[in-house]
């Protein structure tokens, strides 16, 4: 449950001209742990955005004064990032996708339903708390991305050019990595490049929603029909439609099943889809970009990915390298998240021990930039001043060694065949070719005379033990 003091401060505003109504969600709301601000009309509504500018409206599209669809426009274009829920008493699904296509985040259709509600809003405040987590100093969402996706490192340079190749095509994307690489990052950056900057960026992941509701998420649902019994059902816009005219980033595409594959290669197909409850096609222009932690080329053989499916999103790869193949990267990265955690906590840190900086570059950093992150926070949220030390870093860092590496990338005096089997020779020679090469898998391949995928498949191996 959401707790009050964020929530407060973020802001909530509830557009709703029917007292009993008006009373009755916000009772819900403040349940809830929410403290939400009330309208009666547009013109008040807009007052009180005017001077509070709320992260979240939910607004009921049927006013006494004005229509809801405009109240929501110039909200919109006080605040683009407001994340606003309409509310309507009816269920077409036309009207979800118009509110939808001018920008509103969900779509609730009366009688609203507790848990539906506070879903919605508390899906709106996760998703504003994300792209928050992303500014600094309060620039812009693309130049906080580009800050957040910094790299001089040659693999990142190969990302940031490939990332540019495709931005201006329609072409699907499919980004590969390790988690906590930045594949998110890395769709946003080719949304953000491309002409559908200015549309919504929806991103669906597969592996995390419920199995049974995983097609009304993607294709939403269709409401009550006309002159039919009143049903427990509601229409709702499901992320393709949300995604109109934007980019779609499907998450894990091969935790759908065989049956909703098929659906989607369908609807990748025709450029159309039917909500869930309806046979009626909807024309849609969405980007896709798929992403997945596992080859989706090993999901295909293995019968979990279907191959037609898989021959129509795997059209441009790009792979996200992991942090510890990233050489010096590592060193802005930790900059700019110290600078972000920093901010949020109200502490006074702003550089690193040279000790420190040293570490971080021996370091596996398996979890990648979420365990550097965990790894800053501790440091900050513990201790106090201006250079973060090793002794400030979680314990099993604070007390590992850091080799002396000779040329050869093996440590000083030591024998580097003793006691070590071949599989150990082997990992051993392709880790110290990397490092001399700060990260570049491509480059340690060319040295050991193997190819990139080689290195590539055996640290995906090293990683599973």
């Amino acid at each position: 449950m959401p707790q009050s003091s964020t929530i407060s401060g973020d802001g909530l505003l509830l557009v709703e001209d029917t007292p009993s109504l008006q009373m009755l969600y916000a009772t819900v709301l403040r349940k809830a742990g929410y403290k939400p601000m009330l309208a009666s009309s547009g013109a008040e509504a807009l007052t009180k955005f005017a001077e509070h500018r709320p992260s979240v409206v939910l607004l009921d599209l049927m006013l006494p004064d004005a229509d809801g669809l405009m109240v929501m426009r110039e909200i919109l274009a006080l605040r683009q990032e407001t994340r606003v829920i309409v509310i309507t008493a009816n269920g077409s699904v036309n009207n979800a996708i118009d509110a939808t296509r001018e920008g509103a985040h969900d779509f609730l259709v009366k009688p609203l339903g507790d848990i539906r509600m506070i879903g919605a809003v508390a899906s709106a405040f996760a998703e504003m708390h994300q792209e928050v987590a992303l500014t600094v100093d309060d620039i812009s969402r693309s130049d906080a991305l580009d800050r957040a996706f910094m790299g001089r490192s040659e693999a990142m340079q190969e990302v940031h050019s490939r990332i540019a190749a495709v931005a201006g095509s329609t072409a699907p994307v499919f980004i590969l990595g390790e988690s906590g690489t930045g594949k998110e990052l890395c769709a946003r950056a080719v949304h953000l490049k491309s002409t559908r900057a200015a549309q919504r960026f929806v991103t669906l992941n597969c592996s995390a929603a419920d199995p049974e509701q995983l097609e009304i998420e993607l294709f939403g649902q269709a409401g009550p029909k006309p002159g039919r019994a009143q049903s427990q059902v509601q229409a709702r816009a499901g992320a393709i439609a949300q995604a109109d005219g934007g980019t779609l980033f499907v998450q894990n595409i091969q935790d759908m099943s065989s049956d909703l594959q098929a659906a989607f290669l369908r609807f990748k197909q025709r450029a159309s889809f039917a909500p869930v409850g309806d046979s009626r096609q909807i024309k849609v222009d969405v980007r896709l970009i798929c992403t997945a932690s596992r080859d989706p080329t090993e999901d295909m053989r293995a019968g979990r990915l279907r191959e037609d499916l898989y021959y129509r999103l795997f059209v441009i790869p790009i792979t996200m390298p992991p942090l510890r193949e990233r050489g010096t990267d590592v060193h802005l990265l930790a900059q700019h998240y110290l600078a972000q955690i920093v901010a949020e906590e109200g502490k006074a840190f702003s550089r690193f021990h040279p000790e420190v900086l040293d570490l971080f570059l021996h370091l596996p950093w398996r979890g990648n930039v979420r365990e550097m992150i965990n790894v800053l926070r501790h440091a900050v949220v513990l201790h106090d001043g201006e250079m973060v030390t090793r002794e400030m870093l979680p314990p099993g860092l604070a007390q590992m060694d850091v080799p002396t590496a000779t040329a050869s990338g093996m440590p000083e005096g030591a024998d580097p065949l003793a006691g070590m089997t071949m599989a150990e020779i082997e990992e051993r020679a392709i880790t110290a070719a990397i490092a001399r090469h700060h990260g570049s898998v491509p480059r340690a391949a060319r040295e050991l005379d193997i190819a990139p995928s080689t290195i590539y498949r055996k640290r995906e191996q090293w990683d599973k033990r």
